[in-house]
């Protein structure tokens, strides 16, 4: 396919999906705390292995999660990564269960080389997504009357953070690459609250909004090391990366109302956490891959809303797996690529008191196009969150995902005879 008419079509993919990227994921009241859901950041095959990347390094995916990966690439390639999914989630509590239904366009990536021991990628990903949309009703003692009256409270947001990427990464030793990814933050969220008395005229009823709009940076940094073993036939690949904590420009305001009453306060004190994450993964002969990844995210140490007392310190465990029978075989089952993974993680948020666990089983399909590296995508997850004895909310959901995998020489000088 020619350069020209590849660019094309990116940008009618990217435009034609538009609508899909301001509908957001999260149907959950969960989203309601902290910052919303977050995203794993994973992109194409890594999203069914558990949403692996420290220690991931391929020259036919793009992994943002490590920014030293990027060298990896071949020296005459193009790369992109595009990836849409839709969502079903049952949320269960005391009072029965709800099934709710959503999708989005979850990314946009590309990637090339500068020169042979540099490489550069720039994308567009969401970091964190908030919907939700609940009701309370709590009996509740005043002053003024003998017998309690049934408050009515109406929970509701909408919104994420996103962020473009821009990374570079350089091969300083044969075996040993360094990378850093610059990110730029942009989003708003909305959280209402409605607190009303539906069967009391004595009292009145009182909303409450808080927006917050976010514009700005932030920057992570990757290393990686990858050792041929066997002759060649294997390689070793460990990784790690490290993202500073750096203040956030959340600018926004709450704003009050009661009957004629209006009251507005303004929002801020916001830090991004220090984030490490380290990762491992062996390829043997070009066949299976497995990989392990450990993240560490320390929100506790890190404000929001001025205080460091709301969140807590996130720790994220993913384990995956990716298997074909021979890349170069002319039968096409055999070069079908085959993925699975698990991930374990805690809530950076407290419910009731609680930090609650999050565990999620991925499957995947690699699905290779006739004559071309270009890879087709099918990605299914199975995730479980909360308890009801502990937030009195369990969250499951199913999602499904389709992604390409653009892979092509660009930097070739054609012959002419």
């Amino acid at each position: 396919m020619k350069p020209g008419r590849t660019i094309l079509i990116i940008t009618l993919s990217v435009l034609a999906l538009s609508d899909a990227w301001a509908q957001r994921m999260s149907l959950s009241p969960y989203s309601r705390y902290g910052y919303g859901e977050l995203e794993n950041g994973s992109f194409g095959a890594a999203r069914s292995m558990g949403g692996l990347g420290y220690g991931l390094r391929s020259s036919g995916q793009i992994n943002a999660l490590n920014p030293a990966s990027y060298t990896a690439i071949d020296s005459l390639t193009f790369m992109m990564e595009l990836g849409v999914s839709g969502k079903v989630q049952g949320l269960h509590t005391d009072a029965g269960q709800f099934n709710r239904v959503s999708g989005m366009l979850d990314y946009v990536a590309f990637q090339m080389p500068v020169t042979r021991w540099m490489a550069l990628s720039f994308g567009l990903n969401p970091r964190s997504t908030v919907g939700y949309d609940y009701q309370v009703n709590q009996q509740l003692d005043t002053r003024e009357r003998t017998d309690s009256v049934r408050a009515q409270q109406d929970y509701s947001g909408d919104g994420g953070v996103s962020q473009v990427y821009l990374g570079l990464s350089f091969d300083i030793l044969d075996r040993v690459a360094l990378g850093v990814n610059a990110h730029y933050l942009f989003g708003e969220l909305e959280h209402t609250r409605r607190v009303s008395f539906p069967e009391e005229d004595l009292y009145l009823p009182t909303d409450q909004t808080t927006t917050l709009k976010v514009s700005s940076f932030t920057v992570d940094f990757g290393l990686q090391y990858h050792q041929p073993l066997r002759k060649g036939k294997d390689e070793l690949m460990v990784g790690a990366a490290y993202a500073l904590k750096l203040p956030m420009n959340f600018r926004g305001h709450t704003v009050t109302y009661t009957n004629d009453t209006v009251a507005s306060a303004e929002v801020t004190g916001f830090e991004f956490p220090q984030t490490v994450g380290a990762g491992v993964a062996y390829r043997w002969a070009d066949r299976l891959t497995v990989g392990l990844d450990y993240e560490w995210k320390d929100f506790s140490h890190a404000l929001f809303y001025n205080t460091t007392d709301t969140l807590v310190t996130r720790s994220r465990v993913a384990l995956g797996a990716e298997y074909v029978h021979d890349v170069l075989s002319k039968k096409y089952y055999e070069r079908i690529r085959f993925r699975a993974g698990v991930s374990y993680a805690n809530s950076y948020v407290r419910v009731n008191g609680f930090s609650y666990g999050q565990w999620a089983v991925t499957l995947g399909l690699g699905f290779p196009l006739p004559s071309t590296k270009t890879v087709l995508n099918v990605h299914f997850e199975y995730g479980h969150a909360g308890s009801l004895q502990q937030t009195l909310l369990v969250d499951q959901y199913f999602r499904f995902g389709l992604g390409v995998s653009l892979n092509e020489l660009w930097f070739v000088k054609r012959k002419l005879n």
